[in-house]
């Protein structure tokens, strides 16, 4: 089979909170998914490819389904960002408004909020978002990769009232925890993974779970391409482990 004829029929992966490998992180998800009537605040922390945006995106599409008036800012798009794009990046959640009924609350989640650090317009806008969420008593979600008791806005205001957020580290996936993920990851492409070749991956691959997502794209663009099932002797074929 010619490599422009493979393709993958697979739909892309779609972060939910009902999809999230737990581990140790019972206590995250519990409130994560709090519906709460007045001002809740929460700061998520961890390190690379710890879950931090899958977290946010799924609690997003979780708020979309309750109803809630929902907004979604990436600040990975925003590090060198115009002040116009800034703006117009924060300016339908500063604008938002309670809705009438059932789930009417806002929800506000913002991703990888450590682009926004030594940016005065950023640090001064996430600042506004702050106040404002709070004053319409909505749901603020923010995500960043360490505790806010270590990181220095050079807005000092905005310091006090992040670090006033309710603090949730996501805690790693052992092994264990990373074997779930890629064997969720392929059954929603349609395939099993067996317990002999989770074990050798495991045991010689690498230990960051993107890593192994990306690996895991590579296996099954394999299986597609060779018409074989994923067994250890393909794996080290395609791997090299």
């Amino acid at each position: 089979m010619l490599d422009q004829d493979v393709l993958s029929i697979d739909t892309p992966h779609q972060p939910r909170l009902d999809n999230f490998v737990v581990g140790d992180n019972v206590e995250l998800l519990k409130n994560l998914h709090s519906d709460a009537e007045s001002f809740c605040g929460m700061w998520i922390y961890g390190e690379e490819s710890s879950g931090r945006s899958h977290l946010l995106q799924g609690r997003y599409s979780e708020g979309l389904e309750q109803g809630k008036n929902c907004f979604f800012i990436s600040c990975a798009d925003l590090v060198n960002a115009s002040e116009q794009s800034l703006q117009q990046a924060f300016r339908p959640a500063l604008e938002s408004s309670l809705g009438q009924g059932p789930g009417r609350g806002v929800l506000v989640v913002v991703d990888d909020a450590q682009g926004l650090k030594s940016n005065a317009l950023a640090e001064e806008l996430l600042m506004a978002l702050y106040n404002h969420v709070q004053a319409i008593e909505g749901i603020l979600v923010i995500t960043h990769n360490q505790s806010a008791l270590l990181e220095n806005f050079n807005l000092a205001d905005l310091n006090s009232r992040m670090r006033s957020l309710s603090h949730y580290q996501i805690v790693p996936l052992d092994d264990k925890g990373k074997a779930r993920v890629l064997r969720l990851r392929a059954e929603e492409r349609g395939y099993h993974l067996s317990e002999s070749v989770l074990e050798y991956w495991l045991r010689r691959g690498p230990r960051q779970l993107q890593i192994l997502l990306e690996d895991l794209e590579k296996l099954d663009y394999a299986t597609l391409q060779h018409k074989r099932m994923l067994t250890v002797p393909l794996l080290k074929e395609v791997l090299g482990y």
